[in-house]
């Protein structure tokens, strides 16, 4: 729903789906843009030129309900008058750069006070994929391992470096994926592959991890890469006490448990 100068929109369809203006351009884009748009833009063949609130509208009027909240990213909504004023603010002072500011270390500093244990520090990336890839390599040099581990059906992003800890079919015909990447199954208890229910299973799940470090890999694994929910997948919530499981096996090891955190 849309509320602007005291009325209020709702999602509304005017033409076809997509419409012709949204073909238009759509056609025009696709002449010139490389492969490796998501699926859902590919498909729905949109042109979007507003937003508001939850709120999508097309270039030739319609408006959409987005459940997709721009990949998990849009919490606030589109033109959330808070953050439009943020950005339109910061814009006109210095839109980038390396250097210190104040409201970067007021963010470092807030982002230290509400984290959970005893993490205090922070990085910023401008993708998933990067923020990962960071993350791969502050497990090597912390640890002075080189192997990881990742999860049947999990996402990471779509760059070289986490290619071998995608567990879907995204990544045929891209190898060869990096050395000492393996994957394994995640605790999906809907549609689990050991054919066991939750809690009589006693994890099997991570029994079966424990064998696969056991048989497969070189016993040098820098971390264990986990969604704590996996997105990409369609939301799985793993049962209670699956992520203190994975703690234990990465302790046992020496490894680090990386978790690629959105949707929680």
């Amino acid at each position: 729903m849309i509320t602007t100068l005291g009325k209020t929109r709702y999602a509304h369809i005017v033409t076809s789906v997509p419409g012709p203006e949204s073909l238009r351009y759509f056609d025009q884009d696709q002449k010139y843009i490389s492969p490796g748009i998501q699926t859902i833009a590919t498909l729905s063949k949109l042109t979007i030129e507003k937003g508001e609130g939850c709120i999508l509208q097309d270039a030739d009027g319609n408006r959409f309900i987005d459940f997709f909240a721009g990949v998990g990213v849009a919490s606030l909504g589109y033109n959330h008058p808070a953050y439009v004023k943020a950005v339109q603010e910061q814009v006109a002072s210095v839109h980038v750069g390396s250097f210190t500011s104040k409201y970067r270390a007021e963010l470092s500093q807030l982002l230290s006070t509400i984290a959970v244990g005893d993490l205090r520090r922070t990085q910023y990336y401008s993708s998933g994929a990067e923020a990962v890839e960071a993350a791969l390599r502050l497990a090597k040099s912390y640890t002075g391992k080189t192997e990881f581990i990742g999860f049947w059906e999990g996402f990471h992003g779509k760059t070289m470096g986490v290619l071998g800890l995608l567990g879907d079919t995204f990544k045929h015909g891209l190898g060869p994926l990096p050395d000492g990447t393996y994957a394994t199954p995640y605790a999906n208890c809907r549609h689990c592959v050991f054919n066991r229910t939750f809690p009589e299973c006693d994890f099997d799940c991570v029994s079966f991890l424990k064998k696969k470090i056991r048989y497969e890999t070189l016993n040098n694994i820098a971390a264990i890469v986990v969604e704590p929910i996996q997105g990409t997948a369609g939301n799985v919530v793993p049962p209670p006490g699956y992520l203190r499981q994975l703690r234990m096996v990465a302790d046992a090891i020496g490894a680090l448990l990386i978790a690629d955190e959105m949707i929680t």
